[in-house]
């Protein structure tokens, strides 16, 4: 378990990031920390490396000397935040994916958004693609079929974030410290997807603050929805990876997983529909498969 900080030694704002292999979008998001940084000293960034060798953890000590690194067994995003989080003194916290680039001063913003505001536990600000165009930001709350698509998608792009009704994307959580430690932290069961969500509704459920919220007014660039994935193999290992998830998090929740996947499926089946009609071959061939590992799951599921 990690000690508790000294008032004395905290700082302002800690930001964590957990890194595996790829030095250069590492090093991209740092160079944006540093050069976007407004509030100095009271600013801590730590790196949680999850990677096999040393050679990142290398780069960056000697690149990068004002940054805090740390080396883990690969166990999992959630695991990596928390061993990050467990040497921290912000006394709030931005824990931050290493494919994202700030292009604006945020520090700041986030330090007074949660002092004139001691309900507020968590927030995200708007996702933009390399492009500019706006990425996804945040996700229904345990919703699925193709009527909560279509809601998600207008209300990703009118900017609408309904709290208890969504959950901010992992990419930028800025989170109170007091309501992470009292949420009990990330869930350590869960190696990848679905942390959001599960630690959203702990803080709901434990925090003393428990409002969350979306500002759209401030932005910062995820590379990671910006490029279209051409590796179909690529595709079914995420989908495989997040079904892993997904039975853990649902038992763990009480939610039905197979209504959840028959909803998902017809989703993918009205998606390929949309694609046949604008001939985009590539993504039809993708539907395919996805359509084909749903109904894999559906059929496992129904034994």
């Amino acid at each position: 378990m990690f000690t508790p900080m000294c008032e004395s030694k905290m700082k302002a704002l800690s930001v964590i990031i957990v890194s595996y292999k790829n030095i250069d979008i590492v090093c991209d998001c740092l160079d944006s920390i540093s050069h976007y940084n407004d509030i100095g000293d009271e600013l801590e960034v730590i790196i949680s490396d999850n990677s096999e060798d040393n050679s990142l953890v290398e780069a960056i000590a000697k690149e990068y000397p004002w940054v805090k690194i740390i080396k883990n067994k690969n166990e999992g995003f959630g695991a990596g935040n928390n061993r990050g989080f467990e040497i921290s003194t912000g006394k709030y916290l931005l824990f931050l994916n290493p494919d994202t680039i700030l292009v604006e001063p945020i520090f700041k913003f986030a330090i007074d958004k949660f002092e004139k505001d001691d309900k507020l536990a968590l927030f995200g600000v708007q996702l933009l693609n390399k492009s500019g165009s706006k990425n996804k930001s945040f996700f229904l709350l345990d919703r699925n079929g193709f009527i909560a698509s279509i809601c998600s998608y207008l209300c990703q792009n009118l900017g609408c974030y309904f709290d208890g009704k969504m959950f901010i994307s992992g990419a930028d959580l800025f989170v109170r410290r007091d309501s992470f430690i009292q949420a009990g932290m990330f869930d350590e069961n869960i190696f990848m997807y679905n942390e959001e969500p599960d630690l959203i509704k702990r803080i709901k459920l434990n925090s003393d603050s428990k409002r969350t919220a979306f500002f759209r007014k401030k932005r910062i660039i995820h590379l990671e929805g910006g490029t279209e994935d051409s590796n179909i193999q690529s595709v079914i290992s995420h989908f495989k990876r997040l079904y892993a998830a997904d039975k853990y998090y649902m038992n763990k929740w009480g939610l039905d997983i197979k209504k959840a996947y028959k909803k998902r499926l017809r989703v993918a089946k009205n998606k390929r529909k949309i694609f046949m009609l604008l001939n985009r071959r590539g993504s039809i061939s993708k539907m395919d498969r996805i359509i084909a590992f749903y109904s894999d799951i559906l059929c496992d599921l129904t034994i």
